[in-house]
């Protein structure tokens, strides 16, 4: 059982609960366009497949029955409990290599690029997730069935989305067993005491046996966040910033061994000659927050959520569908989420780029056929709900470039 797909309706609700009681207790943990940004992180790690348990979990499955490892059977509630704990135990070593080799850095941090800590960071996931499931291979050598991995994974991932508040402060005895939105904080923080502790997704006991326990203290409040800050809201530089800058600091390596060690050496290791601060150049505890008008931060906010539910559609249908047209419609989910961030950014150019995804919207039914080289190919209900959204998409910047350049000239006077 997927427990994730079951609880996006309670991961939407405790998020409108947050929200109001932050409100309520006058003290808000998010900003609309640090939220926003977690949130299409989350969308397109999901078209993307990017929680890849059920795919690794088939892959897997018929890799062990080729070396002849036969599937035990859950007959017992402890059967459950044990592959729950070992799952656990994997995911930490996961965790902790996610921080400490550059090569699964690069994809992990997207998940801490969000400078507030609210529980729309728990969904903040990355896109490029290619390696850490093989830390799961042990399970599936001793026969663990896929389904035991699909349910314990998705139920420790779960489990993992109410930690990311600030709301709830210390537990007790808790804090000493399991993950706790105290302990998980301390892992969230760019703090250099916090840096690098607290791995664990269901149990801290983990981190306390192998030493990467760090406890949150009153007197050093978490800073959120990547030591050099992403300073962006666009997801799909998000996904791909670290891989890049790895890649250069690769060429750039002097010698051929650097080459290669730069991808399994922590983000703080530099080739020779290579040194950078790794620390954020505009102020360490700075937040990336510009300014952009009221219209457009409403304009988003629906934008989002059509996003989101086109997403939901495409999910729902692309199984019914060429693959061509489904990365095609993928695409463009993808530079809408681009837009959006362009939008967030107050970018001068932001109502020349939002009129071109118009036009593409529009002339959805003259380009989508010539990915299949066939005629008609895409269902006609994509196509008209794609042209409307174009031409309302073409309406609402036409009105938002007349609204915020005539409040720029009232300003002016």
């Amino acid at each position: 059982m997927n427990f994730v797909e079951l609880a996006v309706p309670f991961f939407i609700l405790a998020m409108g609960l947050e929200l109001a009681w932050g409100y309520w207790k006058k003290r808000q943990t998010y900003r609309l366009n640090d939220a926003i940004a977690s949130l299409m992180m989350g969308t397109l790690s999901q078209l993307m497949g990017v929680l890849r348990l059920s795919f690794a979990a088939v892959v897997f499955a018929q890799a062990v029955q080729m070396v002849g490892v036969v599937p035990w059977t859950p007959d017992h509630w402890w059967h459950w409990l044990a592959a729950f704990v070992a799952y656990d135990f994997c995911y930490y070593w996961k965790h902790r290599f996610g921080h400490e080799w550059r090569i699964m850095w690069a994809s992990h941090s997207a998940h801490h690029q969000s400078e507030e800590y609210n529980l729309s960071t728990a969904l903040r996931q990355t896109s490029t997730d290619y390696i850490g499931f093989v830390f799961y291979l042990p399970m599936y050598l001793v026969g663990t069935p896929v389904y035991v991995m699909i349910s314990v994974g998705t139920l420790n991932l779960v489990y993992q989305f109410w930690v990311h508040t600030q709301h709830v402060k210390r537990l007790g005895i808790l804090d000493y067993i399991l993950v706790t939105p105290s302990n998980h904080r301390v892992h969230h923080a760019k703090n250099p005491a916090y840096i690098d502790k607290n791995y664990g997704g269901f149990f801290i006991v983990w981190d306390r046996l192998f030493g990467t326990f760090c406890d949150e203290r009153e007197e050093e409040k978490p800073v959120y966040g990547i030591t050099h800050g992403l300073r962006s809201w666009n997801p799909i530089w998000a996904n791909a910033s670290v891989w890049w800058q790895t890649l250069v600091l690769a060429i750039k390596a002097p010698r051929w061994r650097d080459k290669v060690r730069i991808w399994f050496k922590g983000p703080g290791w530099f080739p020779q000659g290579l040194r950078a601060d790794t620390h954020d150049p505009v102020g360490w505890a700075e937040q990336y927050d510009p300014v952009a008008p009221t219209s457009s931060k409403a304009y988003v906010f629906v934008q989002y959520w059509t996003l989101t539910a086109a997403g939901l559609a495409l999910t729902g249908a692309y199984q019914q569908m060429p693959t061509e047209q489904v990365w095609g419609l993928f695409a463009l989910l993808a530079l809408s989420m681009y837009v959006i961030g362009v939008w967030l950014e107050n970018r001068p150019l932001r109502f020349m780029i939002d009129g071109l995804r118009g036009v593409v919207l529009l002339s959805t039914s003259l380009w989508m056929p010539l990915l299949t080289g066939e005629a008609h190919t895409l269902q006609g209900a994509w196509v008209e709900i794609m042209q409307a959204l174009g031409l309302v998409n073409l309406l609402a910047v036409m009105g938002l470039y007349l609204l915020q350049r005539g409040s720029a000239r009232t300003a002016a006077v």
